[in-house]
C-alpha cells in the first residue's frame, strides 16, 4: 500500500468538566474500495497509541475506526443516530463501550478531502466522554 497522502487528524474529547485535544499530521494511505473510502496511518507517541495502525473505513452513513498492533486494539463503529457496542482493549484489559453516533460529515472524493464525526462513549450507562474527530486527506505530489 502506497503512503502518498498527508493526513491530519484533530481529536477533541470532553469528559465532564475536563477537555483534551490531540493533533497528528502524518503520511498514510487513502483509497476507495467497494464504494467505501479507507484512510490508514500509523499512530505516534503524540496520540498515546505509538506502535498502532489506525484504519478509518468511511461509508455514506458511518465510520469504522479500527486500531490494531501495539497494546491498544479496538474497533469503534460510529453511525449517525445509532448506538453500537464495542470491545475496547486497553493496557489494563478489555472494556465494553457503547458508541452513540451523533454526526458524520464526509466530503471525501477520490482525490482526498475532509471527514468529521462526533460520538459519545459510555459504559454501564455512565457517560465517559463526548468526542469529535476532524480528518483531512491531501495527496502528496
Amino acid at each position: 500500500m502506497k503512503e502518498n497522502y498527508l493526513i491530519t487528524i484533530e481529536g477533541f474529547m470532553n469528559m465532564g468538566d475536563d477537555a483534551d485535544s490531540v493533533s497528528l499530521t502524518t503520511v498514510g494511505s487513502f483509497y476507495r474500495k467497494n464504494g467505501k473510502y479507507y484512510i490508514v496511518y500509523k499512530e505516534t507517541e503524540a496520540t498515546g497509541f505509538e506502535g498502532c495502525t489506525t484504519s478509518l473505513k468511511v461509508w455514506e452513513s458511518g465510520v469504522s475506526m479500527t486500531r490494531y498492533g501495539g497494546q491498544a486494539t479496538s474497533n469503534l463503529i460510529i453511525e449517525k443516530g445509532a448506538l453500537n457496542l464495542c470491545n475496547y482493549q486497553t493496557v489494563a484489559g478489555p472494556i465494553m463501550l457503547d458508541i452513540n453516533g451523533i454526526d458524520i460529515v464526509s466530503n471525501l472524493n477520490d482525490n482526498g478531502g475532509s471527514l468529521s464525526f462526533e460520538y459519545s462513549l459510555s459504559s454501564s450507562g455512565m457517560l465517559i466522554s463526548e468526542n469529535k474527530v476532524n480528518v483531512t486527506v491531501k495527496e502528496i505530489n
